[in-house]
């Protein structure tokens, strides 16, 4: 027992030299200048889009979306990504062929957006206030709109014009526990953060609601309310989830209660 307790305090104990040496050996890997800026951008920063959890999230989500359309669909369609952050996940649907336009309402994602993802030709970032009209960007085949309306006031008008510019809308935003079509919660962000409301003000509509606003513009909302899109933190309980109960008791559920959706135009 002695010697098992001296074993683990040698590794626990060797285990910071081991990440400074690690950190060393990347900091001094041959890169780019624009290279070496974006990696040590992550190193130095740890919260709001830099937080580790985006990465297992950006991976399920993106799996979701190539469960439901499949990987040949994107070749050559022109996709729409909001509320894109650091654009990884546009990105990623250029490397496939798409040709990508993000929108993101501040400078610094969409400046770090444009360097991380320079080599990728059909790819770029713009920056756009999604409070305001953005149908001058013209016409999608798909719309990616993924953890943004929660951050958004003008919910109804933001939705009429994605509901202008594309037949195919894949959606996900934080919910509050309602079934009322009519329920919406309008609250307080900080503006400061990268990843929260750009002038501060949020909602948390029911996912009723959202369900009602693509009716009445002739969209189908099919429910991806699915476990394979939920996150753990490192202890195992739910960051993200999407599979939840209601219990109608009006929560807002922090930034962990969630739903999913294909709004897809129907055919008249």
């Amino acid at each position: 027992m002695k010697s098992k307790i001296k074993y683990m305090y040698k590794i626990l104990y060797s285990l910071p030299k081991s990440i400074l040496r690690t950190y060393a050996a990347l900091r001094n890997f041959p890169m780019s200048p624009i290279e070496k800026h974006v990696f040590l951008a992550g190193i130095y920063n740890e919260s709001g889009l830099f937080d580790y959890t985006y990465e297992e999230w950006r991976i399920n989500r993106i799996n979701k979306i190539l469960e439901v359309y499949g990987i040949d669909y994107f070749i050559n369609k022109k996709v729409l990504e909001l509320g894109s952050g650091h654009g990884d996940i546009g990105a990623f649907f250029a490397d496939l062929g798409a040709d990508v336009l993000c929108l993101d309402g501040r400078k610094q994602n969409v400046n770090l957006a444009n360097l991380k993802h320079r080599k990728i030709n059909n790819f770029r970032c713009l920056q756009f206030n999604l409070e305001d009209d953005f149908t001058e960007f013209g016409r999608f085949d798909f719309i990616i709109n993924f953890g943004l309306i929660y951050h958004l006031k003008n919910l109804d008008d933001h939705l009429k014009c994605c509901f202008k510019m594309s037949d195919e809308i894949f959606l996900e935003t934080v919910v509050c526990d309602s079934s009322d079509p009519y329920k919406v919660f309008y609250v307080k962000e900080n503006e400061n953060k990268d990843e929260e409301a750009l002038e501060g003000d949020g909602c948390r509509p029911s996912p009723f609601y959202i369900e009602r606003i693509a009716n009445e513009n002739d969209f189908e909302a099919e429910r991806h309310f699915t476990p394979d899109l939920n996150v753990n933190n490192i202890f195992g309980n739910n960051l993200f989830f999407y599979d939840w109960v209601h219990k109608n008791d009006e929560s807002l559920g922090g930034w962990g209660q969630r739903r999913c959706w294909r709004l897809k135009k129907i055919k008249k």
